[in-house]
């Protein structure tokens, strides 16, 4: 008679047991959705809105500036130096004199030699006469008449030797150095210059251009030069070598600038830009959003919910802030400038600083 109602106890306290076990599951399973309910920390970024305006593409490079022309002039006569007539940095014509040589020795030597050749053509007239009278063989004609000539020629170098001790310009520029002084004595065609002149009317400047950047450069082409504490300077491609140097990779480019001011000098340094094309409505991204890895680009992309999605983008022309978009992003769209480090799809941030 009491196994029944022994029995029942020993089910209500199963099912009591498993009622308690359930609740205790049950407070267990509600702890993730008390964390789900937690707030999401926002990340702080900067960001700003694409936009639209003007790019070029450009190769940039430094050169030093070279002078077309220049002449290192030496003395054609041999004497002492008795006068110089110009000082560094004075400009110079081509055919003006520099300086001039004593003329003493000169002088007297050609005095002689055109005396001795007036002597010697009254001779030969005097012969001539007798040669044609066959008063005198054909060989005392023939070796008079080649004296004179022998001499006239000798005369013709003399006289060449007085014009030489005029030193002259053989270029119009300007005179670098003066390496002569008064009282110094030059011998006729000696390695030692007595000036340099510098024609710097018309510089050039040459740069190893790439040769996958051959094709973009033409002659005739408009360059940019920048010196420190000058305005920019407008050039053009003068030359282009037919010929890549195997070492390096790179070809001759040489960029003539006019300098009729004279304000520009040979020697100087200078930030060559070589502008290839210009684009006055390209799609424009700041440099500093664009991520590079993996030989492909990318920004992160603000959205409505100011969660980021990471773009693929293909880059255009570049400046030296920003990059044109040919690909991946549509005007108004706003990227990430700064960061970007630990941003992934869908995270949340907090736009701190950017544009509208």
């Amino acid at each position: 008679m009491n196994k029944p109602s022994t029995l029942a106890a020993a089910i209500s306290v199963a099912l009591l047991s498993s009622m308690l076990l359930l609740t205790g599951c049950g407070s267990a399973n509600s702890s993730p959705d008390t964390e789900k309910n937690e707030p999401v920390v926002a990340i702080p970024v900067e960001a700003i809105k694409v936009g639209r305006g003007e790019i070029s593409s450009t190769y940039r490079t430094t050169s030093t500036l070279e002078s077309k022309a220049d002449a290192e002039v030496n003395s054609k006569s041999t004497g002492i130096v008795q006068t110089v007539l110009v000082e560094e940095g004075d400009l110079v014509e081509a055919g003006q004199v520099l300086a001039t040589l004593d003329t003493e020795r000169q002088v007297i030597q050609l005095a002689k030699g055109r005396a001795d050749l007036g002597q010697l053509k009254s001779e030969l007239e005097r012969v001539e006469k007798m040669y044609a009278r066959k008063l005198v063989s054909a060989d005392v004609y023939d070796k008079l008449k080649w004296q004179v000539e022998s001499l006239s020629a000798s005369v013709s170098m003399q006289e060449l030797a007085l014009r030489d001790t005029k030193i002259i310009a053989p270029i119009s520029g300007v005179v670098a150095r003066r390496y002569v002084k008064v009282g110094q004595l030059m011998t006729e065609f000696s390695s030692k210059s007595l000036f340099t002149v510098v024609s710097q009317q018309r510089l050039e400047a040459v740069i190893n251009l790439p040769e996958h950047q051959l094709s973009r450069a033409k002659v005739g082409q408009t360059a940019f030069l920048n010196f420190a504490g000058m305005p920019q300077r407008q050039a053009k491609i003068v030359r282009i070598s037919p010929v890549v140097d195997a070492t390096s990779g790179t070809a001759r480019v040489t960029i003539g600038i006019d300098n009729d001011d004279l304000v520009l000098k040979a020697g100087m340094f200078t930030q060559v830009e070589l502008q290839y094309d210009n684009k006055t409505d390209a799609l424009l991204v700041p440099k500093r959003a664009v991520m590079a890895m993996d030989n492909a680009t990318s920004v992160f992309v603000v959205g409505a919910d100011n969660t980021v999605v990471r773009k693929a983008i293909k880059l255009g022309y570049e400046s030296d802030e920003f990059m044109e978009v040919v690909e991946g992003l549509a005007e108004g769209e706003q990227v990430v400038t700064a960061g970007q480090a630990g941003l992934k799809d869908k995270t949340t941030v907090n736009v701190v600083k950017g544009n509208s």
